[in-house]
């Protein structure tokens, strides 16, 4: 155990020196401790990095050696925190230890990374593998608070490949799928290259063996030499271009035998009609030598015709530019060379053209979507990969990686991404405009909650609908995307039309009823005015005339030119309120702020909310909102319509509208007390619409008050001021 110890503990301060040696001893103990136990627990665990679809597909345990994982762990520079918790997961997946017990010997932040690792393995059991993978890996990046979750992720996955590979295990085709599809890209995209590719050749290796070492040999024979012939070429080339006198830099590599399948496979080519087996790039200084060195390898080695590609002069559409052609080197081997500058390689490399998107299988039917939102990622990672000390390093990485983004499932599995701060409503017209249209309710795992409850990334999502609901205008209150923004809005503004119309089809049959006999509305007479008016239709007639862009006296003239004369001039004639309506009670008179400002509105009669008042609207098709006061009784009515309640109105007080508000007083001598009443309402500008004594014999008697009010502070403040009056027993407020 000492031994194993020191060897363990030397390793790691070749990398930090700093490192606290009581506590890798105390790892290194743990860690032993746990493999000598391993045999007396479970080995088959649902919350592992892999597990299957199928219970048929589980394959035996395969246990990963700490020590070989810390190895890879230490590769990529991770600290304490993420060393202990990548040694001590498979234990904490067992059931031998906690993720408490881990906080109390080695800290919170190892806690809380095996609690991230814990959360990112659940969402492979939620998802099929193969459908929006790339969803799938953006969704992981994101819900790993914490870059190292993801890096400790890649260094197990890898870690589990290898021991499948030297112990000749075939694993489940769902693991190899899950590296291939979200875990080799996220290595990709994050810089980790060389896990990237390992990953994928092993995976190939495992599931295709017999394919992998066809091509093995097929690809050995046609590089001779490896790695030495690309130091050799490179140098040729390094010297040619010294001697060309253009600064720059040459470097080489074979491509790696997965990714030549898989190009074999999407072209439906041989490996002879493949030239880049090993590719050579030239990044220079300056665009003119760009063109400069193409010339001298196009003298010095012969090139292919038809190789040749010019996506400098013609860029990709995303923005790649570097100059492709394919020669015989220096060996008489078909080469590709890529020539870019300096800042076209930054650009390919970490930018919107980075490798990864333009080469994807995929993806270059998709729009590039968080392509940008790594390159920053990327380059932290390589600037630090050489920090003398790790913790420089995370303290740069301890953020979110997609902060405006959350990615929630559907009942069946399917991955929605979504803004964040989006809620229930944004999620259902997400799914389809009319499931949107239809929404009346929800569960978010499981459980009912409000419309408006903002979602969280992993939350699964289930819209309950009603064949008979449409859009509620106080979802415009929450909803955060375009589409449910602009449904709803569309259906407000149908409604108002409606609204309008019905409008202006009342106000003109009224005003044709007040001028006169023989003075009709049919059909045919607004078919008439409509053409009089060069109108498109009947219906934009009645809705202007409803909107107050057209008056009812004004299409009466038109139909009767006689009526003119007897109804005086146009201008002088105010246009009415419909009947029903009270001052103060119109749609122009209320002001509700928000979304909600060109709705018909009316107050209930039966509570008389004013402004500054907790209010819920209640829609009514053709008639706009009602507001009544929250706690009205009449509101049992409309128990069962859910659909139709708006809550949490944004009333806009304004002193210049007036609202009717109904008082109840005990009063003492009736005489009297009137004049003393109407004086406090002259001083403090409330109008007195009306007063009634129940019993004036009776003293005290009671008096039924109702007045014009701006809002609740208004009428505060009058019935403050009655109160203090002599002859004013009690004041109250009449809700009902």
């Amino acid at each position: 155990m000492g031994q194993t110890c020191k060897v363990f503990i030397d390793r790691i301060r070749e990398y930090n020196p700093q490192t606290d040696q009581v506590y890798l001893e105390n790892l290194c103990r743990t860690v032993l401790t746990l493999q000598a136990e391993q045999s007396h627990f479970p080995s088959v665990d649902s919350s592992g990095p892999f597990t299957a679809a199928d219970p048929a597909e589980t394959a035996p345990p395969v246990f990963v050696k700490p020590f070989a994982l810390s190895d890879t762990l230490l590769r990529l520079r991770l600290d304490n925190a993420s060393i202990a918790a990548g040694l001590l997961l498979e234990a904490v997946n067992r059931g031998q230890m906690t993720v408490e017990t881990v906080r109390e010997q080695f800290g919170n932040d190892a806690a809380f990374l095996l609690e991230g690792l814990h959360k990112v393995a659940q969402i492979s059991q939620r998802i099929r593998v193969d459908f929006q993978a790339e969803d799938v890996r953006k969704m992981i990046l994101g819900m790993a608070r914490d870059i190292r979750v993801i890096l400790v992720r890649l260094a197990y996955c890898l870690e589990q490949l290898r021991t499948h590979v030297a112990l000749s295990r075939k694993p489940p085709e769902r693991m190899i799928l899950e590296v291939l599809e979200i875990y080799a890209p996220i290595a990709h995209r994050l810089g980790v290259y060389w896990i990237k590719s390992e990953l994928e050749d092993l995976s190939f290796r495992i599931s295709q063996p017999e394919v992998y070492n066809d091509l093995k040999n097929q690809v050995a024979a046609r590089c001779q030499g490896g790695a030495e012939t690309i130091d050799k070429v490179v140098a040729i080339l390094t010297k040619r271009l010294r001697k060309l006198g253009v600064v720059g830099t040459v470097s080489g590599r074979e491509k790696h035998l997965y990714s030549i399948w898989t190009k074999m496979a999407r072209r439906g080519a041989t490996l002879d009609s493949l030239f880049d087996l090993i590719a050579y790039r030239i990044i220079v200084k300056k665009k003119a030598d760009c063109y400069l060195v193409l010339g001298m390898i196009h003298n010095d080695f012969r090139p292919i015709p038809g190789r040749f590609k010019d996506y400098i002069a013609l860029p990709k559409s995303n923005g790649y530019q570097s100059l492709h052609t394919v020669v015989f080197g220096p060996f008489d081997q078909q080469i590709e060379v890529q020539i870019r500058t300096e800042k076209m390689h930054e650009v390919a490399e970490s930018g919107v053209a980075a490798h990864w998107v333009y080469k994807d299988s995929g993806l270059a039917q998709k729009k590039n979507t968080g392509a940008t939102g790594y390159a920053w990622l990327k380059q932290l990672l390589e600037i630090h990969r050489g920090a003398e000390n790790p913790a420089q390093f995370l303290e740069n990485v301890k953020v979110d990686l997609f902060p405006e983004e959350i990615y929630v499932f559907t009942p069946r599995g399917k991955i929605i991404a979504m803004p964040k701060g989006a809620t229930p409503v944004d999620f259902a017209y997400a799914v389809h405009s009319e499931v949107g249209d239809q929404c009346q309710g929800c569960r978010v795992n499981g459980r009912i909650v409000p419309l408006k409850t903002p979602l969280t990334s992993g939350d699964t999502v289930e819209v309950i609908t009603g064949k008979n609901r449409s859009p509620n205008p106080a979802w415009l209150q929450f909803v955060v995307t375009g589409k449910a923004k602009y449904r709803i809005s569309r259906w407000v503004k149908d409604q108002q039309r409606e609204q309008s119309i019905a409008m202006g089809r009342e106000m003109l049959e009224r005003e044709a009823r007040k001028s006169g006999p023989g003075i009709s509305l049919s059909d045919k007479s607004l078919r008439r005015a409509m053409e009089e008016l060069a109108l498109p239709s009947v219906e934009e007639l009645l809705f202007r005339v409803g909107s107050s862009r057209l008056t009812p006296i004004q299409v009466l003239v038109k139909l009767y030119p006689e009526l003119a004369g007897r109804l005086g001039t146009i201008k002088a004639r105010p246009a009415e309120r419909p009947s029903g309506e009270r001052r103060g009670e119109s749609a122009g008179g209320l002001k509700l702020t928000g979304s909600l400002n060109q709705m018909a509105v009316s107050v209930a009669r039966c509570c008389n909310p004013v402004p500054g008042e907790p209010v819920v609207g209640i829609v009514t098709t053709g008639k706009g909102i009602t507001l009544h006061r929250k706690g009205c009784p009449n509101l049992q009515v409309f128990a069962g319509q859910p659909e139709r309640w708006i809550e949490d109105i944004p009333w806009q007080v304004d002193t210049q509208v007036k609202h009717v508000a109904r008082l109840r007083a005990m009063v003492t001598e009736p005489n009297r007390v009137l004049m003393q009443i109407s004086q406090v309402a002259t001083d403090l500008k409330a109008v007195i619409l009306s007063t009634s004594f129940q019993d004036p014999s009776r003293d005290p008697c009671p008096l039924s008050l109702e007045l014009e009010v701006s809002g609740t502070r208004h009428l505060g403040e009058v019935i403050g001021r009655l109160s203090a009056l002599p002859l004013v027993l009690g004041v109250e407020r009449v809700l009902g």
